[in-house]
């Protein structure tokens, strides 16, 4: 075989490099080693995208509390990754300035009133957080929200996160035209209405994830905020039964490492 020139397509992701030093300090510190790093939306979609929308063509976009972060498949490839710097934390704050409360009581009437779409909700519905309202929260009478205007203050901030995501997109020439569409996790996607915004601004179909790849018998670990997690335990098996069978090749006895990280990660639900 000859040639005169060898070419290969990389995609390069940058990260900080005290950041990557911090976490694997704390890790060791937990008597656990590194065998590898790899991106969160990537190991996201390990657990919640099936290897046929991979070949078609989909976004996975993971909302986490201070980053959202996105990966792109297409023919069963990593296409194009990236980190918008805005989370569901943003959310909290917008509505801690927007009702003139604290953060500890705005995260509470997110998670439990929040609605990401104005439209599914009554001009006139008016939502009493009196029982929400703790002495940590700093308001001292009872207190009544318009839903519409709570709505409309979510809407703003998630829309401004699609409308980033779709940036995104257009720089590859993906936007509106990923056949599997956005596969929503990350626990802002827990918000209500946030698929139907998530169309509206990316015209592309959207569902939330759900644990597709990976058995488990605890039902917590199912949830939106722990498909990083269980996608990185579905990596670590793949690639370590890879290096097994090397080992046996050459005469070693393989491990049970990845056996002992999913009794442990699962010994933390069970234990409450």
């Amino acid at each position: 075989m000859s040639g005169i020139r060898l070419e290969v397509e990389v995609l390069i992701v940058q990260l900080l490099s005290n950041q990557v030093r911090n976490l694997s300090k704390a890790i060791k510190q937990a008597g656990l080693y590194i065998n590898n790093i790899i991106i969160a939306p990537f190991a996201a979609a390990e657990a919640a995208i099936t290897p046929r929308s991979k070949e078609l063509g989909v976004a996975l976009v993971n909302i986490g509390s201070l980053s959202t972060s996105l990966a792109v498949f297409e023919e069963g490839e990593l296409l194009h990754a990236a980190v918008v710097p805005i989370g569901s934390d943003h959310i909290t704050a917008d509505i801690a300035i927007g009702l003139r409360c604290s953060i500890n009581l705005a995260e509470k009437i997110k998670l439990e009133y929040g609605q990401a779409n104005p439209d599914k909700v009554d001009k006139d519905e008016e939502l009493d957080i009196t029982s929400l309202i703790t002495p940590d929260n700093e308001v001292d009478e009872p207190m009544t929200v318009s839903m519409k205007y709570l709505s409309s203050i979510i809407e703003a901030r998630v829309g401004e996160i699609f409308t980033k995501v779709d940036a995104e997109l257009k720089k590859i020439n993906r936007s509106g035209m990923l056949p599997a569409g956005i596969v929503l996790v990350g626990g802002g996607a827990k918000l209500a209405g946030i698929t139907d915004l998530a169309k509206k601004n990316l015209r592309l179909p959207v569902c939330l994830g759900a644990n597709r790849n990976v058995p488990s018998v605890v039902d917590k670990v199912n949830d939106l905020s722990y498909l990083t997690a269980l996608g990185l335990v579905a990596w670590g098996d793949h690639y370590s039964s890879i290096e097994e069978e090397d080992n046996i090749r050459h005469g070693f006895k393989p491990g049970h490492a990845v056996k002992k990280v999913k009794n442990w990660f699962g010994s933390l639900f069970l234990k409450e």
